[in-house]
């Protein structure tokens, strides 16, 4: 598998071209302060912000190829990362195995992606799985944290999930799993957050929608 993520597209039956979740929060700014800050201290302590940046997202991406391929049941390909970032990434991958033998699950898909044809906007949901007849949606994260535009971002997977195979999502969770100690800690969202979290991002699509025509 190759380190070099491919930038997903998304589109609506018709071909039209729709943003990603991520992009539309990102648009707007979100935790953007508290990214400005990081890359001032790390600029401080006379390290170079955008090399540790990409190594993180390296190595988060590798996080979920090993989940998903342990998910389908097929060998991971390893051979374009760093025994630095595989090392990091399986540490992530012990601790998903930890939180699986908790939960018990069954696994309905990975990666899976989705376009809202009524909003406009499309998204890739690590996780659908099922307990009893409940359907969860699984979101992993390998940074520093959880963070509010990670609660936005789900709830908006949901939205888009539900609108295209019809399945009502019951369970929506963050799976944070800790790429230097293989710990995990898992954040359910409730009814609340996500009400919340789905009102704030309609109002981030619409404002995508008016910068792009106003520019």
């Amino acid at each position: 598998m190759s380190n070099i993520k491919a930038h997903t597209r998304y589109s609506t039956q018709d071909g039209t071209r729709v943003p990603g979740v991520t992009t539309v929060v990102g648009q707007l700014g979100w935790d953007k302060n508290a990214l400005i800050a990081w890359a001032r201290r790390e600029a401080l302590a006379g390290n170079d912000p955008n090399k540790i940046r990409d190594t993180a997202a390296n190595i988060g991406t590798l996080t979920h190829y090993i989940i998903e391929c342990h998910i389908k049941g097929i060998e991971p390909d390893l051979s374009d990362y760093s025994k630095n970032d595989i090392d990091k990434a399986e540490n992530g991958f012990l601790g998903f195995l930890d939180w699986e033998k908790d939960n018990k699950l069954e696994y309905i898909d990975s990666e899976i992606k989705v376009v809202s044809e009524k909003y406009k906007y499309g998204g890739t949901l690590d996780l659908i799985a099922k307990k009893n007849v409940s359907f969860w949606l699984v979101d992993f994260k390998t940074g520093k944290g959880i963070y509010p535009n990670h609660k936005i971002q789900v709830s908006a997977y949901a939205k888009a999930y539900t609108e295209q195979t019809g399945n009502n999502i019951k369970e929506t969770y963050i799976l944070h799993l800790n790429r230097e100690t293989g710990a995990f800690a898992y954040h359910k969202l409730s009814k609340d957050d996500i009400s919340n979290g789905w009102l704030v991002f309609k109002h981030c699509r619409e404002l995508y929608e008016l910068e792009k025509n106003f520019k």
